[in-house]
């Protein structure tokens, strides 16, 4: 066998191997990402509320991997709701949930969603994101991980009590508790 050929099936069992043994993002990995946000609950009035949100997030954060676009608005708006001011990062993948959602395809739509991720991605107003942002690489590169796993399919739905969903019978977040075959 000539050298190249060798080389070339040496990459190719190299690659093999390496893909077969890459670990896939699951829920467990989404479950951990989710907890580790840096909820801003203690100025909260409602703290209980608003540890109440953090656990049915948990669960949201499962389903937006799933693709589920109803539960990517959720998260965008609860990491945007509960973020630390001080945490560029929050900021940043509030914007990237948001822009996720924008680009779901979904009969669900709604006429604010251009709006949202207009706020949600507004640097302007806070340094310590812009000096990180820069209008756009860390979203982007953000955005591109998010879609990796979501067509990776390896995140699978959950029930979420809190909401009556129950993913045999909604099917998506946005038919909680009446099912998926009624008619919008």
């Amino acid at each position: 066998m000539s050298k190249l050929l060798k080389t070339m099936l040496g990459a190719v069992a190299l690659t093999y191997c390496v893909s077969a043994h890459a670990k896939p993002f699951t829920n467990h990995d989404a479950i951990i990402e989710a907890k580790n946000f840096n909820f801003k609950c203690s100025s909260r009035k409602d703290k209980s509320s608003c540890e109440d949100d953090l656990k049915t997030f948990i669960k949201e954060y499962q389903n937006a991997y799933v693709g589920d676009y109803q539960a990517q608005r959720n998260v965008a708006d609860a990491i945007w709701k509960y973020r630390d001011p001080e945490d560029p990062a929050s900021h940043i993948e509030a914007c990237a949930w948001s822009t996720i959602f924008v680009f779901t395809p979904s009969r669900y739509k709604q006429s604010n969603d251009r709006v949202d991720v207009e706020i949600k991605c507004d640097f302007s107003e806070d340094d310590n994101a812009a000096l990180i942002y820069k209008n756009g690489p860390t979203v982007r590169e953000r955005v591109a991980q998010i879609k990796k796993i979501i067509n990776a399919r390896t995140v699978h739905p959950v029930d979420i009590k809190e909401m009556d969903f129950v993913v045999r019978r909604d099917h998506d977040e946005k038919h909680a508790g009446v099912g998926w075959s009624t008619q919008d």
